[in-house]
Parts: structure tokens; C-alpha cells; sequence
């Protein structure tokens, strides 16, 4: 019930997000990015920047990306891209202008106020230090991206000790211009350590053929190429930097993080991925009602150092030279550094399967005397078994066939008492003989069955009528119980038909009634009653057998269907337990219950042939 209530607060709750998230109107951002769309820092950024921005949004979120292309046209068409820009969103309210790059900040900037006039303007993608001098206009805040060539020279005199030469890379557009500016400045702290020296202004094969020819004792630092001194535009799937790596006889560093796994030993960045999700969670932050004028400019994240593994066995650089603080990727498997714990663990094992076999080889002969000994027991007690089985499939014998020899007795005392008083004529002689010879035929079924079940075979189940069955067994009863002064009180049901051995059966219901009969047999000639019952009951047939006898003790209760226990002075403790095999073969039960007031009741149940 618990349950079903959570589940329905958790529905009710979202509907009602649900209707009060459509309720609002959405917040409609508009994304400025530069060049092609399928540079690799383009995809990467925009994918961080939509993952954290529309993440778990309360309200929805509309995104309208829009692309300017001064790298190949200039800005002079600025002003025209921007009147077509204010046409098209005239009827549109938008509230954030995301600038993904250093130009479309310029363009947001001096074109927020006509084509946007309401939105807040987040930059991101911008290097740092390039907006140094710059005034931010109101509304507008963002991140910056660090460019971190002095953290990249470090790192290639690192792997290098002996280099004291840094070959810059660079193309002839205002960006590659830009990073080269940059780059020269840092250069100058490094004098003294490395000389500066600049493969720019030319074309792609000329860069080539340069870094050729570059000094042993050198490393190469790639900036950008967008494009070369002979005024080529490379776009996203440019080859020039796997050329470069290709030709270069140094090793070749990046300050770029989209360079990294192209070639490139490595570098110092900020990463371009977690960039774009920063900038995701800035816009969110603007959106949600963040001040703008309040949120500082800053470098998220800061730069990473990162070292492509392959790229150190290529140029045959050690992995001690690495500094600590760099990651290294791309590491071919080691075992021994990788799996340790999986070699200790295994190494373990051995040790201990070794000390096990030796304790083995130790114990071999002791165990070969055990084995000897124990073959000998076993031969004893299978001995001793096969003698114990005889013995019980005698007692079983003996116990089973009592009663047809007891009937055998009687109809021989009953012709002897008739023929001392002349009253034997030729009808009773007969019924007599026919009488001796059913129980001694009787006898022998009763020792085959009995064979049958200590030799584990299966019995012939076919249906059967239970209540012919239960008066065939009073019926051999009958003489034995006027002997003895008893009453047997049947009492038939209209029951189904059973699958059953007949004799089995009828044996079973033979030593319940002849154990009730001993349970009277003490008691006054009128009170020697058994009642036999027969009823159709759970799918099956019930056979109840009841007395009022002394009946049994609690203790006496918990044993009685157990092999050897018996009450009776005389008794070998069989009866029972038969009773209770035969009947499980049948696939049914037998139970006790006392009777009440006094005396004993046995339910023996069987399964309809039908059920």
C-alpha cells in the first residue's frame, strides 16, 4: 500500500511539473559560432555547452545556432549578416546570446543592442589575455580558455633535456596571428633556455619541407593553420598536422586540446569539453536570474597537461621524463602494473596449490593404509547388510503371513470342533477346505508382495474399487474377530475409483483393523467394537480404522510408524511401518490421532484414479 501511494506523490508530482513547465514560455538561446561547424572544437564545445545547459532545465529551452565566417569573407559583411539577423528574429524575444569564439563576441558585441535587444550575451571559447584592455558591455560575462604555451614549453624540455630550440607553427590568418602573438610573448621568458624560432608565412608544403629539416636538439610547438602564406583555407579535415608528424624528425607539441590525438606528443590546455560544459552551467546560471555585470571573467578550466603514450614510444622518449602532474593516455597494457593485485592473487594460488599438492604427496601412503581399511569395512558391512536385509525380509514374512495362517488355523480348529460333534457335514467341509485354501493362496500374494517391496520394484497400479477392497479384508477378518469377541463396524461411502495393488492394499487395511482388534482385546466382550469407514475426501479416498482401545502415549505417538517399535509384548514392530510403505507406493499417506474419549484412529488416504 506504501508503495502505491509513493508511486502515486511521484505521478502527481510530475504532472504538475509537467504542467507548470509547459505553462511558462521557453528561454530562447542563440548560439554564434565562427568558421565551419565541423571543427573538431566547434563539435566538442557545443556538445559540453548543450549537455549542462539543457540538463534537468525547469522551463524549456530553445536553441538557435547561427554561424559567421570572417576567417574566409572578413567582417566587412558583418552589418549585412546583421540586418538579416534582426529580420529574422524581429518577433522572437531572446534572452541569451552564447559567442563560442573571440569574432563572434566582436559581432555580438556591436550587433547585441540591434538584432537582440533584450538578451544577455555569455562568451566563452575566447583565449585568455585576448580581452585584456577590452571594456565589457553591460549584460555580458563569459569564460575564457587558457592557452597554455609556457606550460607546454615546459613540458617539452622535459621530455627533452637536451633541446635548445622550439620551432613555432603558425598560419597567416588574424587567429593563427593571434595565438603567434601570444606565443611570442611567452617565448621571451624562456630566453636563455630555448631559442624561438618561427615556421610562419608560408604554404603547407613549405611548413612541410621545414620541419624536415628541423635541428636534432629541437622540438616543434603546433599553433594553428587556418590558413597558410599561400592564402589556402585547411578547414576541419585539414591534413597538415598528421603531415607535420609524419616528416618532423623532433618530437611535435600542441598547446591545442583538440590536437592532442592527432600526432602531437602532447601539451598544456584547458580542455575544450569541459570548457563547453562550464559555459553550459554559466548561461544556466544567467537564465535562472543571475546578474551578469556581477558573474567575473575568468579561465574555466584551468590547463591540463597531457601526454599521448604512443607518441612517446615513437620518438623513443622515457617515461621518467614525463613530469608527475601530467596524464598519460593511450598506454598499451603492462601487466605486471596493471593487473598486480590480479598477479598476486594468482601468484597466491599457486603457492597454495604447491603447499597442497606436497601435503598430498605427504599423506599418499597414509591414505592408500585408510582406503585398504575402509574397502575391508565395506565389504563387512555389505556383509552385514545383506544379513540384516534377510533377516528383515524374514521378520516381514513372518509378520505378514500370521494372520492368513492364524485364518488357516481357525477354519482347521472350527472342522475339528464340528466333526467331534458330528455336525460336519459335507457343505461345511467345503466351505472350510475353499476357506484354507483362498488364505493359503492369500499367503503366498502377501510373501511375493512383501519380496516385491525389499527388492524396490515397482507395483501394478489399475483402478479399483476401495470399499470391495475394504470388505475382502473384513471379510478374511471376520472369523478371527468372533473368536476373539469383536464387533467390526463397517461403514461404505459411494467413493471414486483408485489406483491400487489390491493385495497391497488390502494387506494394509488388514494389519490396521487386526492392530485395533489386539487394542479391544482387553477390554469387556461389549465394548469390542472396531469401525471401519470408508469416505471420499480431498481429491482422494479415506480409509479410517478407529478403536477403543487404551489407545497410545504422546512419546509413544512420535515412533509408532517406525521400524522395530511396538507396544505389544509379542510384537516384531513391523506391521506399521509396512502399512506406511505400502500406501506412500500407492502415492497416499497414513496418520494417527487419538480417539476421544479414548482409543486410537488411523486415516490412511489414497489419490483418485482421476485426480
Amino acid at each position: 500500500m506504501s508503495r502505491l501511494l509513493s508511486a502515486l506523490v511521484l505521478l502527481s508530482a510530475a504532472l504538475c511539473s509537467g504542467h507548470a513547465w509547459a505553462a511558462q514560455p521557453p528561454w530562447r538561446v542563440v548560439v554564434i559560432r565562427n568558421w565551419d561547424s565541423l571543427y573538431r572544437v566547434n563539435i566538442m564545445r557545443e556538445e559540453g555547452l548543450r549537455e549542462t545547459l539543457l540538463a534537468d532545465s525547469p522551463r524549456e529551452i530553445e536553441l538557435y545556432p547561427e554561424q559567421i565566417d570572417t576567417l574566409r569573407f572578413g567582417k566587412e559583411y558583418n552589418t549585412e549578416t546583421a540586418a538579416v539577423l534582426k529580420r529574422r528574429y524581429r518577433d522572437i524575444k531572446v534572452d541569451v546570446v552564447v559567442a563560442t569564439g573571440i569574432e563572434p563576441l566582436e559581432f555580438a558585441a556591436a550587433y547585441r543592442d540591434q538584432v537582440w535587444p533584450d538578451a544577455v550575451i555569455v562568451f566563452m571559447g575566447v583565449t585568455d589575455g585576448w580581452l585584456d584592455g577590452w571594456k565589457r558591455p553591460p549584460r555580458t560575462t563569459g569564460i575564457t580558455t587558457d592557452l597554455d604555451v609556457a606550460g607546454t614549453l615546459e613540458l617539452g624540455l622535459a621530455l627533452e633535456p637536451r633541446a635548445r630550440v622550439v620551432y613555432f607553427i603558425a598560419g597567416t590568418s588574424e587567429f593563427d596571428r593571434r595565438y603567434l602573438e601570444q606565443a611570442k610573448a611567452v617565448a621571451k621568458r624562456f630566453e636563455g633556455r630555448l631559442e624561438a624560432r618561427y615556421i610562419v608565412g608560408r604554404s603547407r608544403d613549405q611548413i612541410v619541407e621545414s620541419v624536415s629539416r628541423a635541428k636534432p636538439d629541437s622540438f616543434l610547438l603546433y599553433l594553428t593553420v587556418l590558413q597558410d602564406g599561400a592564402g589556402r583555407y585547411g578547414g576541419p579535415y585539414d591534413h597538415i598536422l598528421s603531415r607535420i608528424n609524419e616528416r618532423s624528425p623532433v618530437p611535435l607539441l600542441s598547446a591545442v586540446h583538440t590536437q592532442w590525438d592527432r600526432g602531437p606528443v602532447g601539451g598544456s590546455s584547458s580542455r575544450t569539453d569541459e570548457h563547453g560544459r562550464a559555459g553550459g552551467r554559466l548561461v544556466r546560471r544567467v537564465l535562472e536570474g543571475a546578474d551578469p555585470d556581477r558573474i567575473p571573467v575568468a579561465a574555466v578550466p584551468a590547463a591540463t597537461c597531457e601526454v599521448d603514450w604512443r607518441a612517446l614510444q615513437r620518438w623513443s622518449i622515457p617515461e621518467g621524463n614525463v613530469p608527475g602532474y601530467c596524464l598519460v593516455t593511450h598506454r598499451a597494457p603492462q601487466l605486471w602494473r596493471d593487473y598486480f593485485w590480479q598477479f598476486l592473487g594468482l601468484v597466491t594460488i599457486i603457492v597454495l596449490q604447491f603447499g597442497l599438492l606436497w601435503l598430498l604427496v605427504v599423506q599418499s601412503r597414509a591414505r592408500r593404509t585408510a582406503e585398504e581399511q575402509l574397502r575391508e569395512r565395506a565389504a563387512e558391512l555389505a556383509r552385514v547388510g545383506r544379513l540384516a536385509s534377510l533377516g528383515e525380509l524374514a521378520a516381514s514374512i513372518a509378520h505378514e503371513v500370521n494372520q492368513p495362517i492364524g485364518a488357516i488355523l481357525s477354519n482347521a480348529e472350527a472342522a475339528k470342533m464340528l466333526l467331534d460333534q458330528g455336525a460336519l457335514g459335507e457343505v461345511h467341509l467345503r466351505e472350510i477346505l475353499d476357506d484354507i485354501c483362498q488364505q493359503d493362496l492369500r499367503a503366498g500374494e502377501i510373501i511375493r508382495g512383501v519380496r516385491k517391496m525389499f527388492a524396490h520394484r515397482e507395483f501394478t497400479l489399475v483402478p479399483g474399487d476401495v470399499n470391495g477392497v475394504v470388505a475382502e479384508a473384513s471379510h478374511h477378518l471376520a472369523l478371527d474377530a468372533a473368536r476373539r469377541g469383536v464387533s467390526i463396524q463397517p461403514a461404505f461411502a459411494e467413493l471414486p475409483r483408485v489406483r491400487m495393488d489390491a493385495v497391497e492394499l488390502q494387506q494394509a487395511v488388514v494389519n490396521l483393523v487386526g492392530n485395533a482388534m489386539d487394542a479391544v482385546s482387553a477390554e469387556p466382550e461389549a465394548a469390542r467394537s472396531v469401525r471401519v469407514e470408508t469416505r471420499a475426501t480431498g481429491g482422494g479416498v479415506e480409509i479410517v480404522v478407529a478403536d477403543n482401545g487404551p489407545g497410545l502415549s504422546a512419546a509413544h505417538a512420535r515412533q509408532v510408524f517406525e521400524t522395530s517399535f511396538t507396544t505389544k509384548r509379542e510384537g516384531m514392530g513391523l506391521g506399521l511401518p509396512i502399512v506406511r510403505r505400502i500406501v506412500e507406493l500407492h502415492g497416499g499417506r497414513v496418520t494417527y490421532e487419538p480417539n476421544r474419549p479414548r482409543g486410537a484412529v488411523f486415516r490412511l488416504w489414497l489419490p483418485a484414479a482421476d485426480g
